[in-house]
C-alpha cells in the first residue's frame, strides 16, 4: 500500500484500486455466476425506504466457497489474494480474518437501493472504527467490493459519504434516506475488475440501479484477528472442505484469536505468530 493510497484511505475512508482483478480472474468470476444463477435469492438485507426505494429487489448470492468445482475456485483464490494482503496488513496490522461469508449483489434497471448506514466517532465501537496512532492506521471491519461489471457515475450501486469514518455526530435520517444533502453522497464510478475497499465505519449504502446493464458487486469482509462482527457460533475446528485450500486461504478462515495464529506473508507463505511478539513484529525476550 503506497503513500498515496494511505493518504486517500485516511482522508476518505475508502479507496478505489483500479484493475485489481485480471481479465482472466474477472472472466472466471462472471462465468461462475452465470453457471449458478439458479442459486440467487432476494437480498435478505433489503430495507430500502425514502428515495432509496425501487421497483425490484436485489439478487443475492452466498455460499460460493462451497460451490462445485470449478465454480468455487475463483472465489477461493480471492481469500488471500497476493495483491490484497498488503492492504489488509496496513489496515489491521499482521493477522486478520474473514468476517461474513462472501456474497454477491446483482441488480437490473429499477432495482432498489439500500439505506445509508455506518458508524461515527461519537461513541467508540470496536467493530466499526478508524484510528491512527504511532504511525499506524487501524480499522474495525473493512469491506472489499469487487466490481464485476462497469459502474458509471450515476448508474447507482455503492455510494459513500467520504470522510464520514471520522464523523463525530450521528448522520440525520433524511441524509440516510437520500432525501437531502445529496451532494454529500458519492456514487463511486468503477470499471469491471476494480476493487473498492472501505471501512465499515464509513457511512455507505446503495443507490437504486439505473443502468441498462446488470450490476454485479462481489463483497468480501475482513476483521481484526481478535473479533468477529457478524455473530454466530464458531467451532474450534474448520469444516472438512477447508483442507482443499492453501495454507494461506485456510488461515483467513480461522476463528478469532491471537496467539499462535498463522500469519500470511506478502508472498503467500504462512508463518505462526509467536506468543511474545511486539506490535512491530520483533520478539520480546
Amino acid at each position: 500500500m503506497n503513500e498515496r493510497e494511505k493518504f486517500m484511505f485516511d482522508l476518505q475512508g475508502f479507496l478505489k484500486v483500479e484493475g485489481f482483478l485480471s481479465p482472466l480472474e474477472l472472466k472466471g468470476l462472471n462465468e461462475a455466476f452465470d453457471a449458478n444463477w439458479d442459486k440467487a435469492i432476494p437480498d435478505p438485507n433489503s430495507h430500502a425506504d425514502g428515495d432509496m426505494a425501487g421497483e425490484l429487489e436485489r439478487d443475492f448470492f452466498e455460499g460460493m466457497l462451497t460451490w462445485e468445482q470449478p465454480w468455487c475456485q475463483p472465489f477461493r483464490e480471492l481469500l488471500a489474494h497476493p495483491k490484497l494482503v498488503p492492504y489488509l496488513n496496513t489496515m489491521f496490522g499482521r493477522g486478520w480474518k474473514m468476517d461474513h461469508s462472501p456474497f454477491l449483489l446483482a441488480s437490473s434497471a429499477g432495482t432498489e437501493g439500500l439505506r445509508l448506514h455506518g458508524s461515527t466517532s461519537r461513541l467508540f465501537d470496536g467493530t466499526q472504527h478508524y484510528s491512527y496512532t504511532n504511525g499506524q492506521m487501524r480499522c474495525g471491519m473493512i469491506v472489499c467490493q469487487f466490481q464485476l461489471a462497469d459502474v458509471n457515475q450515476g448508474d447507482g450501486g455503492l455510494c459513500v459519504i467520504p470522510g464520514s469514518h471520522k464523523a463525530n455526530f450521528t448522520c440525520p435520517d433524511d441524509i440516510k434516506n437520500y432525501k437531502s444533502n445529496r451532494e454529500l453522497v458519492y456514487n463511486i464510478p468503477c470499471k469491471a475488475g476494480d476493487m473498492v475497499i472501505f471501512n465499515e465505519a464509513t457511512i455507505h449504502g446503495t443507490l437504486p440501479w439505473k443502468a441498462s446493464h446488470q450490476r454485479r458487486s462481489l463483497l468480501y469482509r475482513y476483521s481484526p484477528n481478535y473479533l468477529h462482527f457478524h455473530g454466530g457460533v464458531y467451532q474450534t475446528s474448520l469444516p472438512a472442505w477447508v483442507q482443499e485450500l492453501t495454507p494461506a486461504q485456510q488461515a483467513v478462515l480461522e476463528p478469532p484469536y491471537i496467539y499462535r495464529r498463522p500469519l500470511i506473508e506478502e508472498d503467500g507463505v504462512t508463518v505462526i505468530r509467536p506468543t511474545r511478539e511486539n506490535p512491530d513484529g520483533t520478539i520480546r525476550p
